[in-house]
């Protein structure tokens, strides 16, 4: 079994090998590492890739299609998720500089006028 290095399972996925480091860093393509060297097996990759999602084809009927959310479930969980986001900023906001607790505050706001908008 020949296994790849970084720069040819990157060519074969179609990415850049910056991107395939980052995949492995969370995990999210198979992979060996062999001392400090990460290795991919092409068979591997290649059912990896097999059991990736796949596109929705419109003309098929007998795939149930995922209904929209609603707004009123749309308005909940944007209020959830900043109530999260302030949340977030009060616990670990003496760990972050000055733009990411901004951007966090910001984001939150954001969520609640949607939520505002929708509700409306």
């Amino acid at each position: 079994m020949a296994l790849w290095r970084v720069k040819q399972a990157a060519e074969y996925l179609g990415i850049r090998p910056k991107t395939l480091y980052e995949w492995v860093r969370f995990g999210r393509v198979p992979y060996r590492k062999i001392g400090f060297n990460v290795r991919f097996d092409p068979e591997e990759l290649k059912q990896w890739i097999e059991g990736q999602s796949q596109g929705f084809d419109s003309d098929d009927t007998s795939v149930p299609r995922p209904e929209a959310p609603d707004s009123k479930t749309l308005s909940h969980l944007a209020v959830e998720a900043s109530t999260v986001l302030r949340d977030l900023e009060k616990d670990v906001g003496t760990n972050l500089s000055f733009p990411q607790r901004r951007k966090l505050l910001e984001l939150a706001k954001k969520l609640e006028q949607a939520a505002n908008d929708l509700d409306a």
